[in-house]
């Protein structure tokens, strides 16, 4: 059986939470300002004191730092000691990376109100951010001391020790929290990474341990144990507590998909996907995980086909589950545009842009491609110009419209697709190219000529090797009898680029034929004759054209019967039968 599973990330629970830091930068303290005894301002100078900071707050909420900035300079030359004003510019200094200003106000309004934990704070946040060890640390210090009963400042103690490697400190600050707390998941968890550090297994196992002895039920803190073994090379003891887990939660499917893990490393498959179906069917299991087990399987099941099978098991299980999901449609539509089963892929898509939130170009885009890739002309003509109404600046849908719309025999329509998708291709000149030649072909079809080869000109500017542009603008230019070296050497090169094809090779001698060269042309009509040009009706009349002027009569009505047996000749394949000539 093949290897499956391969992405692991996707499989495994993930049971280490991520916890964010209580450090909060963004605050403000008391902000309204009274006259006080000792104010440096007078009444009136408070006033306008007052008023200018309060537009300094608009202007700072509505994002104009600048505005706020020039503001609060105004403020602290008007009174160099008001500790919020310090505060304000040092957030707004610190916001634009700006380290000794930052600094500089910081400490001023500590100076100015050194009991103030919100500018201890700040200045505490500052020395952190611009990477003065010490003088963090002494912060938090001051913050216990003021404060000692707050969670809050002796976990922001440990977390400074520890960013400076300073381990033991670290753990001691997290002991003394918990004996004020209590055994606690963030707190025993930051001592876990502080161990993992140091490289001392051990004691981070001890530490879940102790969760788990506190908290025996929570299933989640043996999920982290048995993450700590695994990364560590202790598979044996993982699965004792995976298999602990199942006990005390059979019903959780992420124990099944550690387990499913598990024992696809250890190259027990059957073992491996009966705890993947486990957790697959469970109801409990957000969707969102089962998309990324089902991404994971999506290469891995390819070429297997028990895998396939249970793969598709699951994705029916998941619609059961999630009905009015979008997510769980297109993923089984993924997989079944990925088995060739293009019909049903397309009704899973479909199903999914008609639920709540599914609308998304994404699908869309599947769809279309379905669409273009099987040749569905007619249900891409349709489907095209919807998705060119719900996403109108993307341009990839206007231009399968105008291949739609140009394939379907609606010219006009399909150049006004492409000729309004052109201003949304930026930065693609590939599919610019495609534009331009798409339009190149339909203003021929049109009979505009001059537009005609302008796009062909276009597209050759922006590759001048491209095989099929060249022949086609060889091949029009033949068909009008125009510019007819410029059309010789188009076709030459695109048979240099692209040998052995029988389209390019037929351009190439109805080039000479029309050039009066005929003996050359039968050399060249034979080639693509050669090489697979009898299967096309217009390729064989071009030969029993050629032949005939090569004074072969008889084998040229033979070639015309040919082409018109095969379906597509000329309007005049009738008359050169019935006269058995050419008439000029």
């Amino acid at each position: 059986m093949a290897n499956f599973l391969p992405l692991v990330s996707e499989t495994t629970a993930g049971w280490t939470k991520v916890l964010s830091l209580l450090l909060v930068i963004s605050f403000s303290p008391v902000l309204l300002f009274s006259q006080e005894e000792g104010d440096p301002l007078s009444k009136k100078e408070r006033g306008a004191f007052n008023e200018m900071f309060f537009e300094a707050e608009k202007q700072k909420n509505l994002g104009n730092l600048e505005k706020a900035l020039d503001l609060y300079q105004a403020l602290y030359k008007m009174n160099t000691t008001n500790a919020t004003v310090c505060f304000e510019l040092a957030q707004i200094y610190a916001a634009g990376n700006k380290s000794d200003d930052a600094l500089f106000y910081a400490e001023r309004a500590v100076q100015l109100e050194p009991k103030n934990k919100w500018m201890l704070m700040l200045l505490a946040s500052a020395y952190r951010n611009f990477d003065n060890q010490q003088k963090e640390i002494d912060i938090f210090k001051r913050l216990v001391k003021l404060d000692s009963l707050n969670p809050d400042y002796r976990f922001e103690l440990a977390i400074s020790y520890q960013q400076y490697e300073r381990y033991d400190e670290a753990i001691a600050a997290l002991n003394e929290l918990e004996a004020i707390l209590g055994v606690n998941e963030i707190i025993s968890n930051q001592k876990k990474e502080i161990y993992l550090e140091q490289g001392d297994l051990d004691a981070a196992v001890k530490e879940i341990e102790n969760l788990i002895k506190t908290y025996p039920k929570n299933v989640d803190f043996y999920g982290t144990l048995a993450q700590i073994y695994m990364v560590n090379g202790k598979e044996k003891d993982a699965l004792k507590v995976y298999n602990k887990m199942l006990e005390i939660a059979p019903e959780d499917p992420r124990p099944h998909l550690d387990l499913a893990q598990y024992y696809k490393d250890q190259r027990d498959f059957e073992k491996s996907i009966h705890h993947l179906k486990k957790a697959m069917l469970s109801p409990s299991l957000e969707i969102d995980k089962k998309i990324g087990v089902l991404l994971s399987l999506y290469d891995a099941s390819d070429n297997d086909t028990v895998l396939r099978k249970e793969s598709y098991d699951m994705l029916a299980t998941i619609i059961e589950q999630n009905p009015n999901d979008p997510k769980a449609y297109a993923i089984y539509g993924d997989f079944l545009s990925r088995d060739q089963k293009n019909k049903e892929a397309l009704v899973m898509y479909k199903k999914a842009t008609r639920l709540d939130g599914g609308n998304i170009y994404d699908i869309w885009d599947q769809i279309l491609l379905i669409e273009i890739q099987t040749e569905m002309w007619d249900s891409l003509a349709v489907d095209g110009p919807t998705v060119v109404d719900l996403f109108p600046n993307q341009p990839v849908p206007y231009f399968f419209s105008g291949v739609a719309l140009n394939m379907t025999k609606q010219l006009d329509e399909a150049a006004e697709y492409l000729e309004a998708g052109l201003p949304y291709v930026i930065g693609n000149p590939r599919l610019k190219e495609q534009f331009y030649t798409q339009l190149a072909d339909i203003y021929h079809q049109l009979e505009e000529h001059k537009k005609s080869d302008n796009y062909f000109d276009m597209a050759l500017a922006l590759n001048e090797n491209n095989p099929t542009a060249l022949n086609n603008y060889a091949y029009y230019l033949s068909v009008r009898n125009q510019n007819l070296d410029k059309a010789l050497k188009m076709s030459e090169k695109s048979n240099n680029l692209s040998p052995n094809n029988a389209i390019f090779l037929d351009t190439w001698a109805w080039i000479l034929y029309q050039q009066k060269n005929y003996s050359k042309a039968l050399e060249v009509i034979e080639k693509a004759m050669l090489h697979g040009g009898g299967k096309s009706g217009e390729v064989v009349e071009h030969y029993g054209d050629i032949l005939y002027k090569n004074g072969m009569k008889s084998k040229a009505l033979e070639q015309w019967q040919k082409a018109k047996a095969l379906g597509d000749a000329s309007p005049t394949i009738d008359e050169k039968i019935n006269t058995q000539s050419i008439l000029e």
